[in-house]
């Protein structure tokens, strides 16, 4: 059953940061207009999702936000806004005092304006982001900062957990950097060695926080403060499906519990590897998720590379990785490998070019 979609409204955005994971060449407009995202929503509904998230881009670019928003809220689902807050207005800001989010996650891209535009390569936007914080904090909404760590960031922990603290925010930190979804490699030139990811989790814990590693292996969160505890939407590929088998081909819950949709209105398992795709607008939400679960819960093939490893279950690699490093689900991403191995105090192995190995047939129901 869906319990948790992740719904991108628009991939345009205001900001130019370098490891952006969106590729907009091949994937232009038109974006899915007002009604048509209503009638998403309306099917999102008829599923069972709860939690909604929605994302960009920047989703304030959007002039038809508000009516989106209040949309959702009035459908029921528990709504999470992804955003970097420098498009945040007083017209949004009085919106959400009186029509409140279930949380909002803004991306802070350093603690001063010399590293944060470094990233996002675009002067004064660090003020923006500022101002927005701000607003948000002014009409009660529930806000957490997040860092995508890269190689911009690494040496500015401390300072950007300070920056939150400062502000009464919670704060947490990801080391994943993943290539563009269309297979780009750009993003993944600004990783962080292997080895610094493992320092960052006892740095994490020398700044009095408790370490929160995902099974993705790289996330950190510091304390909530008291207004913010309690459960939160269940992330993509966060936790292990009840159902997964150990040799399953996805064991997070990405098409078991929880779905991505992008722009055009398609359906998919997973925002990191966007295929199989549905036309959710033009197909019947059972024929959707009944596909969409065959993909995942196929089974890894046994001369599969990760196919019996112990760390598996804990493994920062996984299909949709794979997908972008090599070409194929059922291959390895040999860096979140190496992640996993250092992070569990061992050596990363020697891999194999995964590129030049033969292709295998994939699932029945892929497109």
């Amino acid at each position: 059953m869906p319990l948790n979609c992740l719904f991108e409204l628009t991939p345009t955005c205001n900001l130019r940061c370098q490891f952006c994971y969106v590729a907009l060449d091949p994937y232009k407009g038109p974006y899915l207009s007002t009604d048509q995202i209503k009638s998403i929503l309306d099917k999102l509904e008829g599923a069972g999702v709860l939690w909604l998230t929605l994302t960009g881009g920047e989703i304030f670019s959007r002039r038809d936000f508000p009516e989106i928003y209040l949309y959702a809220r009035g459908k029921g689902f528990l709504v999470t806004l992804f955003s970097n807050a420098t498009m945040m207005n007083e017209r949004l800001a009085e919106l959400f005092a009186e029509h409140p989010p279930f949380l909002v996650e803004v991306s802070i891209y350093g603690p001063n304006a010399e590293i944060y535009e470094r990233t996002t390569q675009i002067p004064g936007s660090f003020a923006r982001f500022e101002r927005g914080i701000t607003l948000l904090q002014k009409c009660g909404a529930p806000l957490v900062l997040k860092t995508p760590m890269s190689v911009f960031t690494q040496d500015h922990l401390a300072e950007l957990a300070a920056f939150a603290k400062a502000r009464g925010l919670r704060y947490k930190v990801d080391t994943a950097m993943d290539a563009r979804h269309d297979g780009g490699s750009e993003p993944v030139v600004y990783r962080i060695a292997p080895r610094r990811v493992k320092e960052l989790h006892a740095e994490m814990d020398q700044l009095n926080g408790r370490v929160e590693v995902t099974s993705e292996g790289a996330s950190a969160m510091t304390e909530a403060p008291s207004h913010l505890a309690g459960p939160a939407p269940v992330g993509d590929c966060s936790t292990t499906a009840a159902d997964a088998g150990p040799e399953d081909l996805y064991r997070c819950g990405a098409g078991r519990t929880g779905l991505f949709i992008d722009a055009l209105g398609n359906a998919s398992h997973c925002v990191i590897d966007r295929e199989p795709s549905f036309p959710l607008l033009n197909m019947e939400w059972d024929e959707v998720w009944e596909r969409m679960g065959a993909w995942v819960t196929q089974p890894l093939p046994k001369d599969a590379p990760c196919s019996g490893c112990t760390l598996r279950k804990k493994c920062a690699s996984c299909p949709a990785r794979s997908r972008l490093a090599t070409g194929s689900p059922y291959l390895k991403d040999p860096y979140y490998c190496d992640v996993t191995h250092v992070v569990n105090g061992l050596e990363p192995v020697v891999h194999p070019d995964y590129r030049t190995m033969a292709p295998r047939t994939l699932g029945a129901c892929a497109s």
